[in-house]
């Protein structure tokens, strides 16, 4: 089972929100975003990480519109945007098939990147919980509670990133 440990905080957004970010899930207060991570944590089953074919749309069906599916690509490290759940589609637009590092470079306010290449980089979980700036909404810092989970279908190299999003603001 993963670690429970802070990683690191994220950058004050532009309103002055800190955001509180890390692997520890004490991060987040969202009751959705904790059943998501419980959920995650559920189906690795013993394993490191869950496979993306142990995530079953239909035990979750009240989660959905705030799931983010993205596929890891290696050499150089980025991250496509595979599926988006309906919730995070309204905020932050149709982002399927565009890539983070694209994004990042263009934007580098926002820590979506760097957030992601964590996932990878230490196989635990990443919370996330205040304001935070979107690879692609540089102008519109969004008030979150998230976590993004690592999936493996070997059981060792990290080739998906799952993610669940509750937006706190009406």
């Amino acid at each position: 089972m993963p670690s429970r440990r802070v990683m690191l905080v994220a950058p004050v957004a532009e309103d002055g929100m800190a955001a509180r970010s890390g692997a520890d899930p004490s991060i987040v207060t969202n009751a959705r975003v904790l059943e998501f991570y419980h959920y995650w944590l559920a189906q690795c089953r013993g394993r490191r990480f869950p496979r993306r074919a142990d995530i079953e749309p239909t035990d979750i069906p009240h989660l959905l519109s705030g799931i983010v599916l993205l596929d890891v690509h290696a050499d150089p490290l980025d991250f496509e945007y595979r599926l988006i759940g309906g919730d995070v589609v309204k905020r932050s637009g149709n982002l399927k098939g565009k890539r983070v590092r694209q994004a990042a470079l263009l934007n580098t306010s926002s820590p979506a990147y760097r957030n992601y290449c964590e996932v990878v980089e230490t196989g635990l979980p990443h919370f996330l919980e205040g304001t935070a700036i979107g690879a692609y909404r540089v102008d519109r810092p969004t008030l979150v509670s998230r976590v993004h989970c690592p999936l493996s279908d070997d059981g060792g190299t990290i080739n998906k990133i799952i993610s669940y999003l509750a937006f706190l603001e009406k």
